[in-house]
């Protein structure tokens, strides 16, 4: 057996390494503790406050140096496995409290949360958490779409049948299918891009959310921190926890809607009924009882997502709901929810251009589907109204009786007969000749014609595939200047501690 699963030799591959783990989901791997993903960000936050608070004054630089010390210290446990949290102290911020307080006694390790509440202590945490978690969808999503708009250069000229209401529509290309999904997920990147625009404020200095006397400097804080600037109203990020996690959640569910819609797209063309493309072996699944089977799994997990996310998203939006002034633990739970739909949903683009990458295309079934149908019979009235002047109505009600007729007849294109029976029935007098037919008929002439912007002609998709390309190689240099900038504080943070 080529491999150890229950489908024994059906399919020729193993399957994919994302594609094990993503198909598996949470049946055989648990996931970590929501404060367990938190620790470094506590950490580099508690560095952050100690070293403004002794730029302040406001704790003697020995026991600053200390502190910060016993910080660098715990991350570098924590990195190899050897720190973890207690239950009984809580959350990760009293554990890292406590950690400091037992190396270094309460003189020292008691200081760390002067001018400090742990509801901004939180309210940092996730903001950082997010911020990297919006990099991150943000750079994926730029990485699929690459390689859509690849896809799309090189199907610009395969033709393809279109449908609405899941029945035959009209004649389109390949390629400007790709784009389709690749203009909506576009727009999905640009959603993370706003939320760190939005959201990159610092929200350390807030307390309980109603300020503190200490003298601290929040814009220091900011600066390294790699914040544009800080949340400009102390009570604004405590009272409005759940708003970056939701705004977060649905910019999540939007796009898992536009992969869930892809999903089902691949795998419907992809059923023994259409046959237009095979998914390879590696993202398929056997069955443990019929022989025969090459299920979609990967992709169908994809649509459960999907709706996964969309129940998360409403449970966030719906804290926000009922909220007294001040801190309320209620918005304790966004944390639990933001994080798993992030969990579900970070590898889903990635597996979804490993699973386009490696799909065979069945082209003369997609010619074959392109000749069925009356596919063609919307671009057929056009001809009629451009050749000839028709009002748009009756030549539609022509093509419509055409089109009846020729069913009749047991066609799935519109026949001469046909047309001449429907022409004479308008009191049309209209000569057809038969190249018009054929030609008004033809998939490549029909996809060729339409030059506007959208359209499906060759030139069409080319100046979409420019756009794109041009919006991505924005996007390349906004997601690196972000990333210098949490990288530049980083380094200004340890350098200015190497002063102390």
């Amino acid at each position: 057996m080529k491999t150890e699963k229950l489908w024994g030799k059906r399919l020729a591959k193993a399957p994919a390494a994302l594609a094990e783990i993503f198909t598996s989901g949470k049946d055989v791997r648990g996931t970590l503790p929501a404060d367990e993903r938190l620790v470094p960000y506590d950490i580099l936050g508690s560095r952050t406050h100690v070293l403004m608070l002794a730029k302040q004054k406001i704790l003697p630089k020995k026991e600053a140096r200390a502190l910060i010390q016993g910080l660098r210290t715990l991350e570098k446990i924590w990195q190899r496995g050897e720190f973890r949290l207690d239950p009984s102290k809580e959350d990760v911020h009293s554990n890292i409290e406590s950690w400091l307080i037992a190396k270094y006694g309460l003189e020292i390790g008691g200081c760390l949360h002067t001018a400090r509440s742990r509801n901004d202590q939180i309210a940092l945490d996730m903001r950082l958490y997010l911020r990297d978690c919006a990099l991150n969808f943000f750079s994926e999503l730029t990485s699929f779409i690459k390689a859509l708009l690849d896809h799309a250069q090189k199907e610009r000229s395969t033709i393809f049948p279109g449908y609405t209401h899941h029945q035959p529509a009209q004649i389109t290309t390949l390629g400007h299918v790709w784009l389709s999904f690749a203009e909506s997920l576009n727009r999905d990147k640009q959603r993370f891009q706003e939320w760190h625009e939005r959201f990159n404020q610092n929200p350390l200095g807030s307390m309980t959310g109603y300020s503190t006397s200490f003298a601290i400097d929040r814009n220091f804080t900011s600066r390294l921190l790699g914040f544009d600037k800080p949340c400009p109203n102390s009570l604004d990020p405590i009272q409005n926890r759940w708003e970056p996690e939701a705004e977060m959640g649905f910019a999540i569910a939007a796009m898992m809607n536009h992969l869930s819609s892809l999903a089902q797209t691949l795998i419907l063309f992809s059923t023994g009924e259409f046959g237009v493309f095979k998914l390879d072996d590696a993202y398929c699944t056997g069955s443990s009882m019929m022989p025969q089977k090459r299920n979609p799994d990967p992709l169908e997990i994809i649509k459960a997502k999907a709706a996964s996310a969309q129940g998360l998203l409403a449970s966030l939006l719906s804290i926000g709901r009922s909220l007294f002034l001040g801190y309320n633990r209620d918005t304790q739970w966004t944390k639990y929810w933001i994080m798993d739909l992030v969990d579900e949903c970070l590898p889903v683009p990635k597996i979804m251009a490993e699973i386009i990458g490696s799909l065979r295309i069945n082209k003369d079934k997609m010619t074959v589907l392109c000749q069925k149908g009356f596919i063609t019979a919307p671009d057929f009235v056009e001809r009629l109204v451009q050749e000839w002047g028709l009002p748009f109505r009756q030549a539609k009600v022509t093509v419509e009786n055409a089109v009846k007729y020729s069913e009749a007849e047991g066609g799935e294109q519109i026949s001469s007969s046909a047309l001449e029976r429907s022409l004479q029935e308008e009191g049309l007098s209209l000569k057809v000749e038969q190249g018009f037919m054929a030609m008004a008929q033809d998939p490549k002439f029909i996809v060729s014609r339409r030059k506007a912007i959208g359209g499906t002609s060759f030139e069409a998709l080319g100046r979409n595939i420019t756009s794109l390309t041009r919006s991505l190689q924005g996007s390349r240099r906004w997601l690196a200047q972000k990333r210098k900038q949490q990288s530049m504080a980083k380094t200004r943070l340890a350098e200015m501690e190497q002063d102390i």
